[in-house]
Order: C-alpha cells, then sequence, then structure tokens
C-alpha cells in the first residue's frame, strides 16, 4: 500500500491494486483509514508554523507532537486494544 499511495506503481500494478482494493473487503477499508490519515497528517503539518507544512526534510513529526501537546483531550488510550475501530 505505501507504493500506491506515494504514487509509485505502474499503470498496470496500480490497475491490479485498484482491483484487489475493490475485491478485498479488508483492504479497501484500510486504503481509506490510511488516505484519511494522510490528509489529517498534513493539515496538520500545514497548520504548523513553517509554511512549507512540515522540516526542511518533509517531516510531520514535530507538527504533529506539537499539535498532539496543544489538544491533549484528543488522545484516545491504545493500551491492550487496536488504535483504529475494526
Amino acid at each position: 500500500m505505501p507504493d500506491a499511495l506515494d504514487g509509485s506503481l505502474t499503470p498496470r500494478q496500480r490497475a491490479r491494486f485498484a482491483q484487489h482494493v475493490d475485491d478485498c473487503p479488508e483492504c479497501g477499508p484500510m486504503l481509506r483509514s490510511l488516505i484519511r490519515l494522510r490528509v489529517a497528517l498534513r493539515s496538520i503539518a500545514t497548520d504548523a508554523s513553517d509554511p512549507d507544512g512540515g522540516t526542511p526534510d518533509g517531516s510531520v513529526v514535530p507538527a504533529v507532537l506539537e499539535h498532539l501537546r496543544a489538544h491533549p483531550g484528543e488522545r484516545r488510550p491504545t493500551a491492550g486494544r487496536a488504535p483504529w475501530p475494526r
């Protein structure tokens, strides 16, 4: 999935991947969840002080950590369970 999200698949691989995601009851929801996560991370990075949305190396980690510190009530405990709904 990372290659598909990064756009590094060939046209043939993209077609096969799309067909699999359409047919697989696990991969479709997982892909949609990863896309939502990617959008959320980018929006957090864009909200950070760096106008380019991250650090010079492209990392969004500092912006995510800053967001988590600024919004502690949004954290959900994940100990003992998966951090995503099943």
